[in-house]
């Protein structure tokens, strides 16, 4: 009887200790924060576009972080507008960041529905979220990253279409 009680009681700690280990693989709040440098147009055809786009990556953490690949979508002003992936891999820094260049494809149809909103919103900044997951070596999972920001038209870096 008193070993049935032990052995249920260690199996229930060993069970809580799996779960919070868990629970502490997978929340690095806060660890990454991305943003979008730069959008370039590489191609276009009538059913698909390319852009390539540029994210900033910053490594908020102590420890340097190599990364494996990321996979994300891009939403403007809260309509779905690109996805893409990436498999360079990049080596962070502890508080530092870095540059990762992506190609991304968009369709026709999310497009339109930018020009639509860009006639709405002539000089107003677009809002941008950019939400996905990195993979890092380090990780057992997939890193969630939510960020969002605003590209403003009205001052382009340069004329080449560049953001």
């Amino acid at each position: 009887m008193f070993f049935k009680k032990t052995a249920y009681i260690f199996l229930i700690l060993f069970l809580l200790l799996v779960v919070s280990g868990c629970s502490t693989i997978m929340n690095k709040p806060e660890q990454f924060k991305i943003n979008i440098s730069t959008i370039e147009m590489l191609e276009s055809s009538l059913m698909e576009q390319r852009f390539q786009v540029k994210l900033r990556i910053m490594n908020r953490s102590r420890e340097a972080v190599s990364i494996d690949g990321m996979s994300f979508d891009i939403e403007l002003n809260d309509k779905d507008f690109a996805s893409g992936v990436s498999n360079e891999k990049i080596m962070i820094e502890a508080f530092s960041e870095g540059l990762v260049s992506v190609s991304v494809r968009s369709t026709i149809f999310s497009i339109l529905r930018q020009i639509n909103n860009f006639k709405d919103k002539k000089s107003q900044p677009f809002k941008y979220k950019i939400s996905g997951y990195v993979y890092s070596g380090s990780s057992l999972f997939g890193i969630p990253f939510n960020e969002k920001g605003e590209i403003d038209l009205n001052t382009r870096a340069n004329n080449k279409g560049t953001l």
